[in-house]
Order: structure tokens, then sequence, then C-alpha cells
């Protein structure tokens, strides 16, 4: 009876030892996100351009911001841009303000015989050039505040993850609100682009924190409820008040 060989690997020769198992093939990583545009000063030197970019960014993949938020830190890039968003919306809002309502209101006083429209009339340049200067400090204010805010409610409605801590989520509400900042300008819309404006920061901020959407909704949304249901008492309460002094 002959030996006949059994069935060998063709790709193997005879006599060599078997190759080791080279185990599991690693996944491949994505690339590195570049940081947001308005801070990669190494791929966008200038500032204009570093600007344009942020739109470009913006208006093609929203979310995409939100992805680049954790890749640097600070809150001072986040808070020039939104400072230098917010600039244009306050001297507009400003001169309507002064030119109409303060306008209307000295107007008034200088019919009735009264010297106080011309002392207010000469108190509303300084009036304006100290608001002028304050404005840096209540842009930084309110970006910190309503940011620390949204992470705090985002961790009531359970969706913080360890990793992004709560700079990150200050960062990414000032980079957001710049933007919402100028859509609230806009004629009849403001309001609606300010609602949807709070959604996608919402929305970002699950993103960031690998939560539901749901979770960083109601996050953004629920200090707006309670300043509405706040406001909604304090007006229900002006009658009473007025009564009890008349009395």
């Amino acid at each position: 009876m002959s030996d006949i060989p059994g069935p060998t690997d063709p790709l193997t020769p005879l006599g060599a030892p078997p190759s080791p198992d080279p185990g599991p093939v690693p996944a491949q990583t994505p690339a590195a996100l570049r940081p947001i545009p308005f801070e990669d000063l190494e791929a966008i030197p200038g500032f204009w351009a570093r600007v344009g970019a942020m739109f470009r960014l913006v208006f093609s993949n929203p979310m995409e911001l939100f992805d680049r938020v954790p890749t640097t830190g600070g809150l001072g890039a986040p808070w020039r841009f939104l400072l230098l968003m917010s600039v244009p919306v306050f001297l507009v809002t400003a001169l309507l303000f002064f030119l109409l309502g303060m306008g209307i209101m000295v107007a008034a006083l200088e019919e009735a015989g009264k010297p106080e429209g011309r002392v207010i009339a000469a108190a509303m340049p300084l009036v304006f050039g100290a608001l002028l200067l304050l404005m840096p400090l209540f842009t930084f204010l309110g970006m910190v505040v309503f940011g620390a805010l949204s992470h705090a409610f985002l961790w009531m409605w359970g969706g913080l993850k360890p990793g992004v801590g709560v700079g990150q989520s200050i960062r990414a509400y000032g980079y957001a609100s710049a933007f919402i900042q100028l859509g609230a300008w806009i004629p009849t819309l403001g309001f609606l682009i300010q609602i949807a404006g709070l959604v996608v920061i919402g929305m970002g901020l699950a993103r960031m924190h690998k939560t539901e959407a749901w979770r960083g909704i109601c996050a953004v949304m629920t200090p707006l409820v309670l300043i509405c249901c706040c406001g909604f008492m304090l007006i229900m309460a002006v009658p009473a008040i007025l009564a009890a002094v008349g009395r």
C-alpha cells in the first residue's frame, strides 16, 4: 500500500513551520480633526480668512463645529469670536434705542416744560460709551453663565459623559451663540432663528457628550422655560402688588 500525502496548503512549502497567527487586524483610526477654523492659525493665517472659514463650516456642516471644539482649550478664542459677531448687533440696537426711544422721551419732557430733557440728551453719549466699554464683560459673562447652565442641565438630564468638561461646553456655546446673534437680528424670523439655534446647540452638546439628542435639547431649553415661568409669575403678581401699594 503506497503512502499518499495528505492535503497541504499550496502556499506553504512542505516541511516549513506554520506561520504564527497575526491576530485581529487593527481598525484604521480616522484622521485627527483640525482645530476650529478661527483657532487654526497654522492652516489659515489670515484673520478674516479664518472668520470666513467659520461661516463656511457652519453652513456646510454645523455639527462638525462641535466635533472640533474639544481639539483645543481655553475661553479666549470663543469669547473674541462671540464679541466680533455681537458688536454689529449691539451698535444697531443701541442706536435705534437711543435715537427713537430716548428721543421720544426727551421730546415729551421738553413739551411738558421740564428741564430734565436737556440733561438726559447730554448724558446719552456717556451712557452709550459706558455700555460699549462694558460690552466685552457682559459678553464674556453671558457665554460663561449660559454655557455652564447648559452643561449643568445636561448633567441633570443624565447626558454628561466622561472626557468633556464644562470648559468645552462653554466653548461650544460661545461659538454657536455667535451665529445666533446675527440671525436673531433678521426681522420677523429672529425669534424663530433663536429657538432653532438653541436646538442646534443642544444637538451639538449631545454629540460632544455622546448622548441622545433629546437630552441636549432639553438641557438648553430648560433655562428658557424657567425664565418664561418666572416672568409669567411676575406678571401675574403685578396687579396684586399694585393693589397692595394703593391701599
